[in-house]
């Protein structure tokens, strides 16, 4: 963690943040087992795909601990929107601007999925758009990030393939890999239901890398060539 997150007092954080301040002093070490760690599986779901300019619509999240996937332990969450969504919008995420059940706005949504993910690490396909946009509310509210450990399932994919490189990356969509790893599809473009698809995907990857030594968290954050 950096220097000055242990600096900030309680009177500088809203409730939630010195909460997770406090979890994340118990952070998990590079040498825990994979099986005790706590893998929060997230997606967004966005009015677009630049994280300066557009939105939250929803955040959905599913948390995987000693290799199970737990859906009791789970997140989802719609956000207010003050715009009207275009066709194409609603065609691509199914989310209807008059959908009212559980929504929040989007600094009330990110503060209940921070405390969700409390000092988890995050899980997620292309994972650094989705902490990117999480990370935009909490710029511009408290001026700061999340700082879990994070994996992307599509890095793990293109380890276990001996032919892969940063060149397949955009051929590595979430629906190839489910075709490929078997993995019905259902909800796709939900954060709920991407989130589980791809919580998963990312239990068949690794699986697979168990198989091939990863037995520790930092063995699973490094990248060796195999």
């Amino acid at each position: 963690m950096p220097w000055f997150f242990n600096r900030l007092t309680n009177t500088d954080l809203p409730e939630f943040w010195e909460a997770y301040r406090q979890k994340m002093q118990q952070s998990y070490t590079y040498n825990t087992p994979i099986e005790k760690v706590r893998f929060v599986v997230f997606d967004t779901e966005t009015t677009g795909l630049n994280v300066k300019k557009d939105h939250l619509l929803s955040i959905g999240a599913v948390s995987i601990q000693n290799f199970q996937l737990t859906v009791k332990d789970s997140f989802e969450c719609f956000v207010q929107q003050s715009y009207q969504s275009n066709g194409e919008s609603i065609r691509v995420h199914g989310i209807l601007p008059v959908m009212k059940s559980h929504q929040m706005d989007e600094w009330q949504a990110v503060a209940a999925f921070t405390e969700f993910l409390s000092n988890g690490v995050l899980v997620g396909h292309h994972v650094g758009f989705d902490i990117g946009m999480v990370n935009k509310v909490l710029k511009t509210k408290i001026k700061q990030k999340l700082w879990n450990k994070k994996i992307d399932t599509l890095d793990m994919a293109i380890r276990l393939s001996p032919s892969a490189d940063n060149n397949q990356r955009e051929s590595l969509g979430l629906d190839h890999l489910c075709q490929k790893y078997q993995i019905p599809v259902s909800d796709r473009h939900t954060s709920a239901g991407d989130a589980l698809i791809t919580g998963i995907l990312f239990m068949k990857l690794l699986a697979r890398l168990q198989d091939r030594g990863i037995k520790t968290l930092g063995q699973l954050l490094h990248k060796p060539m195999f």
